[in-house]
């Protein structure tokens, strides 16, 4: 595993970072956050990135994704894909509109890169009260679907219409009172016949619900014995048939990933990949500390591409080769369910 800084905030430029995102497309990496001059989701957000053509050893300069507005709208993190051939991201824009407890006017806006200009142009608004957490994913009615939470900060899914990546439906996941919804960002990944997501919610735990009908409907969210404090995770699935959770444990000064047996619906074994406190901010801002957090991550090449928040300023990339997440034999006793 290495470690390494994708961008670092500077005195003169955007000084807070959160929720990268990660993917690679025609052999070049890109990787994209959310920008504010100072505070988390503060006015003038916006969505920056950077590419590496060397498999993340070197990062391109600063471009901008989605700008920032002059009012109270504004432009914020999201996710990244590939859909016949071309590169998308879908970043979450709120800040005017429809009056909610978290993030008033919430939407979804698509960005699509042009191969032949370079630049990446938006294809306008095309998910309503869904901010979007990992890589849609196919499930097996044909249909993508990817986590997040609503304008409340309630635990949603967003399904597309088949491949019109223009046009998402919303569906909210139940819950009891003990989750205690607080920034419910869920992420999800299909197992099979089902869907898989974890909530960030109440008690120090994950917690987990299930669709058996492609994301329509949703067993009621319950805890799972799996320490987690209130922070984003990322679910996935390996080329191995291994699933993967990257997570924080306790707090948010250790990052980890846990996964199953190939094959096996059960987490199984688990691993630091950042231990101790980062570094502190270096600035003032906003919900600011020290953290290892809101992971993203992206097999390519035989490796996992893990993407994170240093301090809520900075961008970390670890890279886990592949094989070394092949867990033993007896691993799978008391995997985590």
């Amino acid at each position: 595993m290495t470690h390494q800084t994708i961008h670092r905030a500077e005195k003169d430029g955007y000084k807070f970072l959160h929720g990268a995102a990660i993917i690679a497309h025609n052999g070049v990496l890109y990787a994209n956050w959310a920008n504010s001059p100072a505070n988390e989701n503060g006015p003038h957000e916006t969505l920056q990135g950077r590419r590496s053509e060397d498999g993340g050893k070197t990062w391109s300069g600063l471009e901008m994704i989605g700008p920032g507005f002059e009012g109270s709208e504004r432009h914020s993190h999201g996710v990244l894909l590939k859909h016949q051939g071309k590169l998308w991201t879908i970043c979450s824009r709120f800040g005017v509109g429809q009056p909610a407890r978290r993030f008033p006017g919430l939407q979804g806006e698509a960005f699509v890169l042009n191969e032949k200009t370079d630049q990446w142009e938006s294809k306008g608004i095309v998910m309503q009260n869904c901010w979007p957490y990992d890589e849609p994913v196919r499930m097996p009615d044909g249909n993508l679907i990817t986590g997040g939470q609503d304008q409340d900060g309630l635990p949603v899914v967003a399904i597309s219409h088949g491949d019109d990546l223009l046009h998402w439906d919303t569906v909210r996941i139940p819950f009891p009172p003990e989750l205690s919804p607080s920034f419910a960002e869920t992420t999800v990944a299909v197992d099979g016949k089902n869907v898989r997501a974890i909530i960030r919610g109440g008690g120090g735990t994950a917690w987990v619900s299930i669709s058996q009908d492609n994301g329509r409907n949703w067993s009621s969210a319950r805890p799972a014995n799996l320490r987690m404090p209130r922070a984003k995770a990322y679910l996935g699935n390996l080329s191995t048939g291994q699933q993967y959770l990257v997570s924080n444990l306790k707090n948010r000064d250790t990052l980890v990933i846990s996964v199953s047996q190939p094959g096996a619906s059960t987490l199984s074994q688990m691993w630091r990949i950042r231990h101790g406190k980062s570094e502190a901010p270096r600035f003032k801002g906003f919900a600011k500390s020290k953290q290892w957090s809101y992971p993203y991550a992206h097999e390519y090449d035989g490796k996992l591409y893990v993407v994170y928040s240093i301090g809520k300023e900075d961008c970390g990339l670890s890279i886990l080769p592949v094989t070394s997440l092949q867990v033993g034999s007896t691993a799978a006793d008391g995997g985590i369910e």
